[in-house]
């Protein structure tokens, strides 16, 4: 499924709380676990977006100290409550109450660990309360290995009757397979009141809010179990889950962009980041990385090993197993195989950047051509300058970065070493391990250390 294409209209009058507070010790890692990137959002962004894809209003993120960098990360997409101190579930709820709209009186509950959720499921469980006019409904789902979640208990009618917390569960309860997916509707108003309500755990000292599930039951009016698949409710909770739901992602992704035309050789190794537009009939080959706001014009193709990050590429363009990052390449244009394009860079349509190249901060105009293992930093190309094998732009005197320019129609001989701010003139060449101090006019040759003018204009 695309991201950006949306199924039925989002639902109005649902505000959904996505708690997002927990660190995630069993990720073994310095970073909590909702901030980890999964093909270009945070592990907790694929909720929020979800959440938004359901719902029209908007999100509220619980967060605690150690998780708040996820604010920064999600850019204003959904609002923000803290939870101070790890007091469990419930606690987390309670702290949301507080940053809700008046206007919010049905909430959706989700945890920020279970990134394949879909819209549909969270749809859904809204439903299954709405069409009973119960309180309070769950998702739960059939687990291979129910370790670690709280076990469903059903009543004779279907409904839930409690949720029992592992660490609480006896020998009986804990062979139940049937468990609780921490995806929860229930009524505002309601949930106010029944927090209130309930107490910490003996266990464990937290408040928890499966303790609403016996609540509503005990007050007759019974949750409805809406039973979700386990890919999209199970938790990521150590590296062996994480790649497996960044596999899954990937899968998500890469049928979207089958959908739309594009020939992926083989999606099992393209890795493309959610927010990627590749137009039709563009061929993106085995092992390509494809990350961040990139997008890829019709008819071009991204070759193997090829990774590309936050650029821009025209029509009919052919990358070779090259890396580009944070620039913008027109149409008609060929690179590599193995050229490193780094930020900053502009290309002009009919360009050529050769095998082992090297540019950064540079434009080249229309119709350059900068030959294999030559390196250009912050250096302006003419149109149709040639740009000879091995030639490098020094731009860097050991304290500031100098700019190069390099006119249209130039030509520099091979290994040619232009020392910035030294520049070549439009229509200028350059001999063959020529050193570069002083300009060299229009329409001039040179050659030699240093170089020397051999023919005037």
């Amino acid at each position: 499924m695309n991201p950006s294409s949306r199924g039925p209209e989002r639902l109005e009058g649902v505000t959904a709380i996505i708690l997002a507070a927990g660190v995630g010790s069993r990720m073994q890692s310095q970073v909590p676990k909702v901030l980890h990137q999964l093909l270009g959002r945070p592990m907790a962004g694929w909720v929020v977006a979800a959440a938004s894809e359901a719902f029209a209003a908007t999100s509220v993120v619980v967060l605690s100290p150690a998780t708040a960098g996820l604010a920064e990360l999600l850019g204003g997409g959904a609002s923000i409550a803290e939870q101070p101190k790890p007091l469990g579930t419930a606690d987390a709820v309670r702290c949301a109450l507080a940053a809700l709209p008046a206007s919010a009186k049905e909430l959706l509950i989700a945890c920020g660990d279970t990134p394949l959720i879909t819209a549909a499921l969270m749809r859904e469980v809204v439903a299954a309360r709405r069409e009973t006019n119960a309180p309070i409904a769950l998702a739960a789902f059939d687990a291979d290995d129910p370790t670690g979640y709280g076990r469903v208990i059903e009543s004779s009618d279907g409904s839930a009757e409690r949720v029992v917390e592992e660490r609480d569960a006896n020998e009986e309860q804990r062979a139940i397979g049937t468990v609780n997916a921490g995806l929860y509707a229930v009524d505002r108003a309601w949930l106010a009141e029944a927090l209130g309500a309930i107490t910490p755990s003996k266990a464990s000292g937290e408040l928890y809010l499966t303790d609403l599930i016996a609540a509503a039951h005990a007050a007759g009016t019974p949750a409805p179990i809406v039973y979700g698949p386990e890919i999209e409710l199970e938790g990521v909770n150590d590296r062996h889950q994480f790649a497996n739901v960044a596999a899954a992602l990937r899968e998500r992704i890469n049928e979207g962009h089958l959908d739309r035309g594009v020939a992926l050789i083989d999606p099992t190794t393209a890795w493309i980041d959610v927010q990627v537009e590749i137009a039709a009939d563009a061929v993106i080959e085995p092992g390509v990385t494809l990350l961040g706001a990139t997008s890829i014009g019709a008819r071009t193709r991204v070759g193997s090993g090829s990774r590309i990050e936050a650029t821009t590429i025209g029509d009919d363009c052919i990358i070779r197993s090259s890396a580009i990052e944070g620039s913008s390449i027109a149409s008609h244009v060929d690179v590599g195989p193995f050229a490193h394009i780094r930020p900053g860079c502009t290309i002009a349509s009919h360009c050529h950047v050769g095998n082992f190249a090297e540019l950064k901060a540079t434009s080249l105009a229309a119709g350059a051509k900068v030959g294999h293992h030559s390196y250009l930093g912050d250096t302006e190309v003419g149109e149709r300058a040639n740009i000879g094998a091995g030639t490098i732009t020094a731009n860097y005197d050991g304290v500031q970065k100098r700019k190069t320019i390099i006119g249209a129609d130039a030509f520099t001989g091979v290994g040619t070493l232009i020392v910035a701010p030294a520049g070549i003139g439009i229509g200028a060449k350059t001999g063959a391990g020529t050193v570069v101090l002083a300009d060299i006019p229009d329409g001039c040759t040179a050659v030699g250390v240093p170089a020397r003018i051999i023919r005037e204009a």
